[in-house]
């Protein structure tokens, strides 16, 4: 039972008073706490009180009435609504059939609040609801929902999302469509789209970054060479993405060889006008080919770079070449490292290589 003392401090005038009191009965363990500070939390002017109250009520959001904290989503205060949301969140998988309420809604705002809310429900999110939002009115919704089931990985809503990426008129939900399917990563999706999409080189613009995410999750080694022509013909708009998807379709099929085309093409984008971040994962990404001599030479500058995170990486990229050029590059290269902590992985890095370029029959000792 709280104090009713403490009940009657919330209508103190003193903002000090009103604060304390709320801080009291949060820590109180009273059943009636949380229903005396949302209804005071409704006719409170502070914000200092209110962010009080709020701490409050987060710290024994169990017990909150669940009915009074989806009342908080419509609050004025900006800070009110995110708070109550944080909280609905954490109680995801209890609050179902308030977010069903809440998806029915005229309020646009309150609808798509429910569906970052949904997302954290582990059990007992319908695909009913989901269903009716990509239905929504509002294009916020839909993207909103659309990011939600790629994020939550749902497969069972792939088909409705696979329907959006092949019919809606609206290019952003196209977008979201595409990056859901690639987290879903089905090939049965990548086929059905095939009949829109035959050619990623030919993939219009906004659509062709998430499009080269969803071969990467799902396409297979055939693909390389479809995305090392859209980089041919695109550009650095799709660096970044491509290099990616190849890199996912290698590490998952295996992949240690590229064709001709596909090693000039790879090869060619190490220039010293490259972005930092890319030439990191493009040199990463080759480590996969430096079996091929081709390959091996073109990183091999990089074990000199003065950015040592990329020349680390060549040095880790070119364990699987045995070219004498790298081979002699290598061993001379921690006598010229000034950095006693880069010559130590350096070392480590060498002293590996010996074993990682044995032949399969050889010991690993």
């Amino acid at each position: 039972m709280i104090d009713s003392k403490l009940i009657e401090a919330l209508n103190a005038p003193e903002e000090s008073e009103r604060r304390s009191a709320a801080e009291e009965i949060s820590e109180s363990g009273a059943p009636e706490a949380a229903d005396i500070l949302v209804l005071q939390l409704h006719k409170e002017g502070s914000r200092a009180v209110k962010e009080a109250i709020l701490r409050g009520l987060s710290r024994i959001w169990t017990s909150n009435p669940v009915d009074s904290i989806i009342e908080l989503l419509k609050d004025d205060d900006p800070f009110v609504r995110a708070e109550a949301a944080d909280m609905l969140q954490r109680r995801a998988s209890d609050v179902i059939e308030g977010l069903n309420r809440l998806m029915r809604s005229d309020d646009k705002d309150l609808r798509k609040i429910s569906v970052d809310i949904l997302r954290e429900a582990t059990i007992g999110a319908p695909d009913a609801l989901y269903l009716a939002a990509l239905k929504d009115e509002d294009i916020n919704v839909v993207i909103t929902t659309i990011e939600n089931i790629g994020s939550r990985r749902r497969t069972a809503l792939a088909k409705p999302v696979l329907a959006m990426a092949l019919k809606s008129s609206q290019p952003m939900a196209v977008c979201a469509s595409l990056e859901a399917l690639a987290l879903i990563g089905t090939r049965q999706t990548l086929d059905a789209l095939r009949e829109k999409y035959p050619d990623a080189a030919e993939v219009a613009g906004i659509y062709q970054q998430p499009f080269l995410k969803l071969l990467g999750h799902a396409a297979g080694p055939e693909s390389i060479e479809e995305i090392c022509r859209t980089i041919e013909r695109k550009g650095e708009f799709v660096h970044e993405a491509a290099i990616d998807a190849i890199t996912k379709i290698a590490s998952r099929h295996n992949v240690s060889q590229l064709n001709s085309f596909c090693e000039g093409e790879l090869c060619g984008l190490l220039k010293p006008e490259l972005d930092a971040g890319v030439c990191f994962h493009l040199i990463r990404l080759l480590g996969h080919f430096t079996g091929s001599s081709r390959v091996a030479l073109a990183v091999l500058p990089y074990i000199n770079d003065r950015d040592r995170v990329l020349g680390l990486a060549a040095v880790e990229s070119l364990a699987n070449s045995s070219d004498p050029a790298v081979e002699s590059a290598l061993q001379s290269l921690p006598s010229t490292e000034s950095d006693p902590e880069i010559g130590e992985e350096l070392e480590e890095l060498l002293r590996r290589r010996p074993r990682w370029n044995s032949p399969l029959s050889s010991s690993p000792n």
